[in-house]
């Protein structure tokens, strides 16, 4: 006997932010992808930013590579989609869905840089006669 399905659901976290369309229509998707709605939540409450800012990291800068709050959000969303020990990091690595958990939210750049000198107008225009 077939169940119902929803098709697709629709998320909004920020009132004016665009909302998140998931829909469940493809053979092969993921089943990790309700992770996003964690890293949505975790964004907000920033939980794995200051719990990765309670660890001391006694690692010599210099050789660091990846920063204590990306490896605290590998393991804690690696847990949460049920990987329970670290040895498929290496093949979460290039998972385009893991990347996405543990990377950073990164605002995108202003299309032109802004000069010191500037009276806070930020047309490209501006003070042009």
């Amino acid at each position: 006997m077939a169940t119902e399905c929803i098709a697709q659901v629709t998320f909004k976290f920020e009132p004016k932010s665009k909302p998140i369309v998931a829909t469940f229509d493809t053979e092969h998707a993921s089943s990790d992808g309700g992770a996003i709605l964690l890293k949505g939540i975790d964004s907000q409450l920033a939980l794995t930013k200051r719990l990765a800012a309670c660890l001391a990291d006694g690692r010599q800068p210099g050789k660091v590579q990846h920063q204590t709050v990306e490896l605290f959000r590998q393991r804690a969303f690696g847990l949460a989609c049920g990987y329970a020990d670290c040895n498929d990091a290496a093949r979460l690595a290039d998972d385009p869905l893991h990347k996405l958990l543990v990377e950073p939210i990164r605002s995108p750049a202003p299309p032109w840089p802004r000069s010191p000198r500037s009276r806070g107008s930020r047309t490209p225009w501006a003070g042009a006669r």
